[in-house]
């Protein structure tokens, strides 16, 4: 079996994406931990990450970047217990909703809330700008819960089955999950119990609680 390596710092959301689709695969690999800020990466990291962004998958002799192309290739090298549906127009969906999480919920999420509320007195040390938090929570936020909220018709994104839609989404939950912030229950009830399923599945509460010691490790240094 081809041997796998993950470059990236599990915090990430596109990090913890494409790890929660190997794990949903149950799919081995080494993960290697990657601050892509700086001039301490991996040289094997730095020659084959052109945009130097994470994660960074190595299959074999071949390095694929980004978390979508990660999962794009899984999806086929692993077609074992899907995470894009066969139909045509459940599969689009699915990528609809992956690039939404990735393009836009990403903006609001990481450099508003993750980087203000975590990033700046861990990693920055300064204090966090709450001016970007308070517009963040009270201006942005709401819209992308108002649409996922229209959008939860079932038990998942894409009806009954878990998708990729559902790591993707669920990635950036787990990131505001970080920041002690969630949507609130009576204003988005269908929302809330998405995430908190998702959340507490079998799936992604391992890996969550990882991240929690690290991050609680890191305060405590």
């Amino acid at each position: 079996m081809t041997s796998l390596t993950l470059y990236g710092a599990p915090i990430s959301p596109f990090v913890r994406k494409a790890r929660l689709a190997l794990k949903h695969k149950n799919v081995s690999y080494e993960l290697v931990p990657v601050i892509p800020v700086g001039d301490d990466q991996p040289a094997a990291f730095k020659t084959n990450s052109p945009l130097g962004k994470i994660p960074l998958l190595q299959v074999g002799d071949a390095w694929l970047p980004d978390s979508s192309i990660i999962c794009a290739w899984l999806e086929r090298a692993h077609p074992e217990q899907p995470l894009v549906p066969a139909d045509p127009v459940a599969a689009a969906r699915t990528l609809w909703y992956e690039e939404y999480a990735d393009g836009h919920m990403s903006g609001v999420v990481g450099p508003h809330m993750f980087a203000e509320i975590v990033l700046a007195p861990l990693i920055f040390k300064r204090e966090t700008n709450q001016d970007e938090v308070d517009t963040a929570i009270n201006t942005e936020l709401p819209p992308i819960f108002d649409y996922l909220e229209g959008e939860l018709k079932t038990n998942y994104l894409l009806g009954s089955e878990l998708t990729l839609a559902d790591l993707a989404v669920g990635s950036m939950f787990v990131t505001l999950l970080h920041c002690d912030h969630q949507c609130d229950k009576k204003r988005w009830p269908a929302l809330s119990a998405y995430v908190d399923k998702l959340l507490s599945s079998e799936l992604f509460s391992p890996i969550i609680e990882e991240e929690k010691q690290m991050l609680a490790a890191m305060k405590g240094g």
